[in-house]
């Protein structure tokens, strides 16, 4: 988890940062639950995201009836970048910003 952002004094930081974490778990629409599917053994269901844009957040709620196996890989393509010009998810939609 991340404990601070380099450059801003501790309360900068600590208020960014809780602002960001409440963002992430309040809002159903920037959230995904992911349901896991596997028939047999070496088969079944897989996950795909991007982490340099995506946070990351494993739920144990199969109670381990099924075995899960994950894997994680880095993409070695292009470098991110800010395009100042892009618009959020909720402008893009139309939907008005509560915050």
């Amino acid at each position: 988890m991340t404990k601070s952002i380099i450059g801003l004094t501790p309360v900068e930081s600590d208020l960014i940062l809780n602002y960001l974490f409440d963002v992430y778990e309040k809002n159903a629409d920037i959230q995904v639950r992911f349901n896991w599917k596997s028939t047999k053994p070496g088969y079944g269901t897989s996950a795909i995201w991007d982490n340099r844009s995506t946070q990351h957040s494993a739920v144990w709620d199969h109670e381990g009836k099924q075995p899960r196996h994950g894997t994680r890989v880095t993409s070695l393509a292009e470098v991110p970048y800010f395009d100042p010009e892009s618009k959020s998810q909720r402008e893009a939609r139309g939907i008005k910003s509560d915050y």
